[in-house]
């Protein structure tokens, strides 16, 4: 993790005059070759001063702080909070890792490409058929909830934890490779690579659903890009504070006075 001392966006600058859009861009074009996500901000919106009165009052938020993605893999819910200050240009800054956060209850959410596959859709075809008791309404819903639960139990059967699968075949095949010179070896060794290859595929489809992107197509196993969008989605969507009309905030719950 790092400090960055420089302007990205006008947003983030108070001031009469505006940030140099053409140098921020090279600053943000390099921060995403280097997979460098903001962690954002709460409180505060700028973090320095020039202390001036009136129309020459420049405001700014210089230091962002920056992550990579072993730092979020640690420390998923890390925030940055920048508090107000009383006599220096710049503001105190407090990053908070939340080492007790826990994430609530997880909705049940169907990914599109279950539909693929065949067991998914009789599931489907099979919890509309019952009949139920009750109004129009009710009766949806109770074959919505048990195409929920039937699903559930048919995802943790067919799918169980695509990363450990995909890690297992992985493993499967290097040791096919090393260790398997029977008369069999290039039927295995072909079996166990679409094996891998089916478990790839599984994991690509499944992180390009989550990160919503719409433009870059399967393929070329983009998986990073896609997990990596689906975090930095996260972080910007996750809300931190909530301020309420008397002044206080809101977070995990708490009270936090302004």
């Amino acid at each position: 993790m790092g400090v960055l001392n420089f302007v990205l966006r006008n947003h983030e600058k108070y001031s009469q005059h505006l940030i140099d859009t053409s140098e921020a861009d090279i600053f943000l074009k390099k921060l995403e070759e280097e997979n460098l996500t903001d962690l954002g901000y709460t409180e505060c919106p700028f973090t320095w001063t020039n202390r001036r009165l009136k129309n020459q009052l420049t405001e700014q938020r210089l230091d962002i702080g920056l992550a990579t993605d072993a730092w979020l893999d640690i420390f998923p819910n890390s925030t940055i909070s920048n508090l107000p200050s009383l006599r220096y240009d710049h503001n105190p800054i407090i990053l908070n890792t939340n080492p007790n956060w826990k994430q609530g209850h997880i909705p049940f959410k169907f990914f599109g490409p279950w539909l693929n596959h065949q067991d998914c859709k009789d599931i489907i075809v099979e919890c509309w058929k019952k009949n139920h008791k009750g109004s129009f309404a009710i009766r949806i819903a109770r074959k919505l909830r048990d195409v929920k639960v039937m699903v559930i139990l048919w995802k943790k059967e067919i799918y169980g934890n695509i990363k450990t699968n995909l890690e297992d075949s992985l493993q499967h095949l290097d040791w096919v490779t090393k260790n398997q010179f029977s008369i069999n070896r290039e039927r295995d060794i072909n079996g166990a690579k679409k094996k891998v290859e089916h478990w790839q595929n599984v994991q690509e489809c499944f992180w390009k659903t989550k990160s919503r992107d719409q433009l870059i197509k399967l393929g070329d196993r983009n998986t990073k890009f896609f997990h990596d969008s689906t975090k930095k989605r996260y972080k910007w969507n996750k809300i931190d504070y909530i301020q309420k009309e008397d002044g206080t905030w809101i977070h995990n719950s708490k009270d936090v006075t302004n």
